[in-house]
């Protein structure tokens, strides 16, 4: 989370006009732990559709104002928008990545369970994944590799709610554990994945260890409807 907030800081104050020197940005990146390939090359700029740039300006203004609010409360592709990265940089499309990754965490939506594979390691866990209609947790059928790791976090769109051994992907996504252990088994959160505290700092625990570039977080299935 430092070093995207650093990275954001880098990118949204290089310029008023939010118009980036891509050059000089791009010696700096290493320095923050960011890959340069990550940052979106500039090209012909084609005319806004009609109020396309509106939406440009109020997104890198929001995130300017508050770029851990904006992080957490905004989709993989408005982040992408405003900070001009790839949307899809942490996605993982090359089969044998997954195969070989050093972590695989498997998410059944349909089954609200977490399957997490490791060297030595091979268990299942209950989640809560998003609830319908409004929050169901996107990526379904997709594979990630973890964006950031952080040992406690504290929600910035949801009052400051403690999400321990939080594990993000597809965004603003993330695997945590929760103090509503007695709603595991069925969706009931705003789109993260909960776990037990226990489960989710075994998670997070093998991620760390192994490292975020060995980890691939694959979603599978799609969420049960609301029980009437």
């Amino acid at each position: 989370m430092k070093t995207i907030l650093a990275f954001a800081a880098l990118v949204l104050g290089s310029a008023p006009a939010f118009s980036l020197d891509f050059v000089s940005i791009q010696k700096q990146l290493p320095a923050l732990g960011v890959n340069p390939a990550q940052l979106a090359q500039p090209g012909p700029v084609p005319a806004p559709a009609p109020g396309e740039d509106q939406l440009l300006s109020a997104l890198q203004a929001e995130a300017l104002a508050d770029p851990a609010g904006f992080i957490d409360s905004h989709s993989p592709d408005e982040v992408a928008l405003a900070f001009g990265l790839r949307p899809s940089r942490f996605q993982i499309t090359d089969p044998k990545r997954i195969e070989n990754a050093l972590v695989k965490i498997t998410i059944y939506l349909d089954k609200q369970r977490v399957n997490v594979q490791a060297k030595d390691f091979d268990d299942t866990f209950k989640i809560s994944s998003g609830l319908l209609p409004k929050n169901g947790t996107p990526g379904s059928g997709k594979c990630f590799a973890p964006d950031f790791i952080e040992e406690m976090h504290y929600s910035s769109l949801y009052n400051k709610a403690p999400m321990p051994h939080s594990v993000f992907f597809n965004g603003n996504i993330a695997m945590h554990g929760t103090n509503a252990e007695h709603l595991l088994g069925q969706p009931a959160s705003h789109g993260c994945i909960r776990l037990s505290k226990a489960d989710a700092k075994t998670l997070y625990t093998l991620v760390k260890a192994n490292g975020k570039a060995n980890a691939a977080i694959c979603v599978r299935g799609v969420t049960p409807a609301p029980k009437p």
